[in-house]
């Protein structure tokens, strides 16, 4: 039996209900459990009631899934027929091949995978130039990955070179869809293509073997600057357009209306004191400059 978003959400902690439909409160952003795909008519009074409640910063979803071209777009393939060969792009072909030859592609049991992956999620946070007092320590990671382990639909990936971890993925299976949350590889290991091999096999096996309607790692990032939305393209994926749909706290508001925001983004100085937040500042900005354009 599939898994849908709402039997998901009922087992699973900090869920907010707005019209029966399971959203989540992640850093202070009110997002909807559900993928896009299954999203329409959204209530937005009711939104606006859950942000002022929740002391959320904004909320923001993706309806007109599929829709023609736009500013925003999710990263997804939902090709029947997916196998390297039906892949287009040569050097993506070339690299699934390597990667395949060095990696080995298994599933991860919960009780390992803390111990396999915290190093790799610490040093990938660094890269970003997350604080180290802001990442959380390894006790509180293991047990984020145990609590999440416990319901239905979520599952632990990895890519191993000689039986050390060189990358790994973990995905959430609801409402027919493989939504990567977290994907991430040490740099160490890049020569022998471990993503490549992962995502390939991840990609092939929920659609060809789970027969999943879509695989995709959501929507284009705009925190920080990512090569990973090219990266799938190569791997045979495409952007698929929807609208997005903002709704501001007053703060929130205040901060894009009065041109605080702005004069803020131009003091690029701001960025080596405080980066973490200057990114988020900027990617507040960019995502209801976005969703204007609708």
């Amino acid at each position: 039996m599939k898994l849908t978003a709402n039997e998901w959400a009922k087992y699973y902690d900090n869920i907010i209900w707005i019209d029966n439909s399971p959203w989540e409160l992640r850093n202070r952003l009110l997002i909807p459990v559900a993928p896009p795909h299954t999203i329409i008519n959204i209530n937005r009074e009711k939104v606006k009631e859950a942000i002022r409640k929740n002391k959320a910063l904004l909320a923001y979803w993706t309806d007109n899934w599929n829709s023609e071209q736009s500013q925003w777009w999710w990263t997804v393939c939902d090709m029947r027929n997916y196998d390297i060969e039906n892949i287009q792009n040569l050097n993506g072909r070339r690299a699934i091949r390597k990667g395949l030859e060095s990696c080995q592609i298994n599933r991860i049991e919960t009780d390992k995978f803390a111990e396999l992956t915290y190093e790799i999620y610490f040093k990938s946070l660094i890269s970003y130039n997350v604080p180290e007092t802001n990442i959380i320590p390894y006790n509180k990671y293991q047990e984020t990955i145990i609590n999440q382990s416990n319901y239905k639909g979520f599952e632990l990936w990895g890519a191993f070179v000689k039986g050390k971890l060189a990358s790994y993925a973990i995905c959430l299976v609801i409402d027919n869809v493989a939504l990567f949350g977290s994907t991430k590889s040490d740099p160490e290991f890049h020569k022998y293509y471990p993503n490549n091999a992962l995502f390939y096999h991840l990609t092939k096996h929920y659609l060809s073997e789970r027969e999943i309607s879509y695989v995709t790692n959501g929507p284009r990032t705009l925190l920080h600057s990512t090569s990973i939305n090219d990266f799938l393209i190569k791997m045979g994926y495409r952007k698929v357009y929807g609208r997005l749909n903002v709704e501001m706290s007053k703060n929130v508001k205040l901060l894009f209306n009065s041109g605080i925001g702005r004069t803020i983004q131009k003091l690029k100085f701001l960025e080596s004191f405080i980066p973490n937040h200057f990114a988020k500042l900027n990617g507040f900005m960019n995502l209801v400059d976005i969703s204007k354009t609708f």
